[in-house]
């Protein structure tokens, strides 16, 4: 099992990052309770593309939704308490933080109200050719709420609004005469999340279906807001 987690992280790792931003969580308000969480998700993303129009460095996007693989590490350091890792395809991975508040965790399959809050960061240099060589920055903050009902052992329903911030700095390799300069920048600040999803199964294993709303606004890019429906396999051990 150790090794299959090591050839997943390398396989997501090794994808180069691109201007994309999740939609959807699929993120628990349980803990673990202890032990080790790995969960692989069909995650909803926002996605930016780059423009040089007129040779010019600070175009708005072109925005669009697509669905791409992402990885979910999570180990339980307390009997409430979750680190974890995610590990998308093209975009910037994070290392974060859940805490659940309210409720039993997720071993322990008790009944009624559940709530947790999670927080995130991450930072990456990355690069990726699509006509132009590009060499990307990203920093991110990520920060959610988690609420849930466990009707019973094998069935929860939750919601969860979240909150984050992207930024992604460029340059251009050897670019060409027709382009003002070598460097862009955008961010998006303040971006706002919200999911409503169902959790089925027992410890071993579950599987999340969710539908995630965006509402995100780029520089330079007129704001946008974006829905998907995503869906999650997740283990505990």
């Amino acid at each position: 099992m150790k090794v299959l987690w090591l050839l997943l992280i390398l396989i997501f790792s090794s994808c180069a990052q691109r201007i994309k931003v999740p939609i959807n969580r699929t993120i628990s308000p349980e803990a673990i309770g202890g032990g080790f969480e790995v969960e692989y998700k069909k995650t909803g993303f926002s996605q930016g593309t780059l423009q040089f129009d007129n040779g010019e460095m600070n175009n708005p996007l072109l925005m669009s939704t697509l669905q791409e693989d992402e990885l979910y590490l999570g180990v339980g350091v307390s009997n409430n308490a979750d680190l974890f890792v995610k590990i998308p395809k093209e975009s910037a991975s994070l290392v974060g933080l859940k805490v659940q508040v309210i409720g039993d965790p997720s071993k322990k399959r008790s009944g009624g109200h559940n709530l947790a809050f999670t927080l995130a960061m991450g930072s990456e240099r990355d690069s990726f050719d699509e006509g132009l060589e590009i060499a990307l920055k990203s920093d991110v903050q990520d920060y959610s709420i988690i609420h849930g009902y466990r009707l019973n052992d094998t069935f929860m329903v939750y919601e969860g609004l979240s909150f984050s911030n992207f930024s992604f700095k460029g340059k251009i390799q050897d670019p060409p005469a027709s382009l003002n300069g070598d460097q862009f920048s955008y961010r998006a600040q303040n971006i706002l999340g919200s999911h409503f999803g169902v959790e089925a199964g027992g410890v071993a294993f579950k599987i999340r279906i969710e539908l995630g709303f965006q509402q995100i606004q780029w520089s330079n890019t007129e704001r946008k807001t974006f829905n998907f429906l995503g869906y999650s396999l997740s283990s505990t051990f």
